[in-house]
């Protein structure tokens, strides 16, 4: 089902939204992910016309009107590692949307957060927890 798009959307990010909204029917949450992924395309469509020397993209100079002849200068930095970053964050952004595939029509596995795991009892197998090949050697070695 297609549907309007939200508002102040660019080209790209409004052609991503009408893409996906056709193909797919979404929940909240994903449409909540979409819009950000909309919105990290279009930033990510500007930041490529600073790449490509397009000054007009997110400024402009104005010519100095007090006559005092100094000379200004704007710096965009980082624009690369930025456009870099707002990739990344499109591609993470429409991971997590977990539409089917084309072809298959399954959905990707959803996974858990990644970080600390569960902390192992200690003792092995007589504390309820497996025992290791190491745990075993130590075990010999001591006795």
């Amino acid at each position: 089902m297609a549907s309007t798009y939200p508002a102040g959307l660019r080209p790209g990010g409004r052609k991503l939204w009408r893409e996906i909204t056709t193909a797919h029917e979404l929940n909240i949450m994903q449409r909540v992910q979409l819009e950000e992924a909309c919105r990290a395309k279009d930033r990510l469509d500007q930041l490529d016309l600073v790449l490509r020397g397009d000054a007009n993209t997110w400024m402009t100079l104005a010519e100095d009107m007090s006559g005092d002849g100094n000379v200004y200068e704007l710096r965009i930095t980082n624009a690369l590692g930025k456009s870099n970053d707002t990739a990344n964050l499109l591609k993470q952004l429409l991971a997590a949307l977990r539409l089917p595939d084309d072809q298959t029509g399954k959905v990707p596995q959803r996974r858990g957060p990644r970080g600390a795991q569960k902390p192992t009892m200690p003792g092995g197998a007589a504390a309820g927890g497996k025992v290791s090949s190491l745990e075993r050697a130590r075990a010999k070695r001591s006795s």
